[in-house]
């Protein structure tokens, strides 16, 4: 069985942005064709995409052709609104959740669900979490930074405790890069998700490892998108300086290495070679199959041809395609 943890769904429609706070950007669906339509923010059209984003039946059909059993539907990361203004970040949020929620309800055995929260405003963050708990969605997707805030902050510990207390699972998606301006002589498309998204996940991950949250909150359930990008390589180092340096070993009781077999992460890491790193360092048991599918193509190279590319055992599939995935969801 396969178990695809990283896809993306838009809703059909949104509520209508008239006389909100956040004004037009507020996202707005704009229908192209029977099939396709444009995700419009700022009044601009951000991306076209096809309506197997939210027709459930049609989803789970292109599915079967692409040898995928399962999948956890995320919202798509640019439209986790955390800049928007509170009330208009959680009434997105809410929109979303029953979205995920109804297409779970069309095709259960096919899907689970993880929702939004509006991350602007902690207390509000808090509360919707209990909605997707009443919702039967198995956790929540967040970006890799809140308006330039790591997730290790203090700021969104009761959002951490309160997730762990629900048990609910945590998706962190990179999304937004906050240093920019250190790449300003590079074209903004190659700063973006090339560069960009493997340094958020990395920071986000070592965010989260160096607060300590894993110290306090042993059993929280976090997957680190993109196979945590720069994670690994980031915590070589930082366990060297554990192991040698006095004033760093004060900082956490383990290692940072030992705090990263904690949390989960996908295969999408774009090339063999830093899979089997990823794999080598954290364990056959915290990386899941992942595609970043919305309507796309199907997975390259396909979880048959990655696993016979890594030489991974009979056990370590099965934890790669699906155990791992269904531990993670608490499912």
């Amino acid at each position: 069985m396969i178990i695809d943890m990283h896809t993306h769904i838009v809703p059909k429609t949104f509520p209508s942005g008239a006389g909100r706070a956040s004004g037009d950007a507020f996202p707005a669906m704009a229908p192209k064709d029977e099939e396709r339509s444009a995700i419009m923010i700022g009044g601009k059209e951000y991306r076209v995409v096809r309506d197997v984003c939210w027709d459930a039946p049609k989803r789970a059909a292109e599915m079967n052709a692409q040898g995928t059993d399962k999948q956890a539907l995320s919202p798509l990361p640019e439209l986790l609104m955390h800049h928007l203004d509170p009330k208009d970040g959680a009434d997105l949020a809410r929109w979303l959740n029953e979205a995920i929620a109804e297409m779970v309800a069309a095709e259960p055995e096919r899907f689970y669900g993880l929702g939004s929260v509006p991350m602007q405003d902690v207390e509000l963050a808090v509360a919707e979490l209990r909605v997707v708990k009443e919702l039967g969605l198995h956790g929540v997707e967040v970006r890799s930074n809140i308006e330039g805030r790591s997730l290790g902050e203090d700021r969104f510990r009761p959002f951490f405790r309160e997730a762990d207390a629900l048990g609910l699972a945590v998706f962190v998606h990179a999304n937004r890069p906050t240093f920019a301006d250190r790449l300003a002589h590079i074209p903004p498309v190659v700063a973006d998700a090339p560069l960009g998204f493997p340094i958020e996940s990395g920071l986000a991950g070592a965010s989260i490892i160096w607060s300590g949250l894993l110290e306090e909150l042993p059993d929280l359930r976090i997957c680190v998108s993109h196979g945590g990008g720069v994670l690994m390589q980031l915590l070589a180092r930082s366990d060297e300086n554990w192991r040698t340096r006095e004033p760093v070993r004060k900082l956490l009781p383990k290692a940072p290495m030992e705090y990263a077999a904690m949390l989960y992460y996908d295969d999408i890491t774009f090339g063999t070679a830093p899979l089997r790193y990823l794999i080598d360092h954290v364990g056959a048991g915290q990386v899941m199959i992942g595609s970043d599918w919305q309507g796309t193509g199907p997975k390259t190279p396909s979880p048959e041809e990655e696993f016979a590319a890594l030489g991974l055992s009979a056990e370590e599939r099965d934890l790669i395609g699906w155990r791992n995935a269904l531990r993670y969801l608490g499912a």
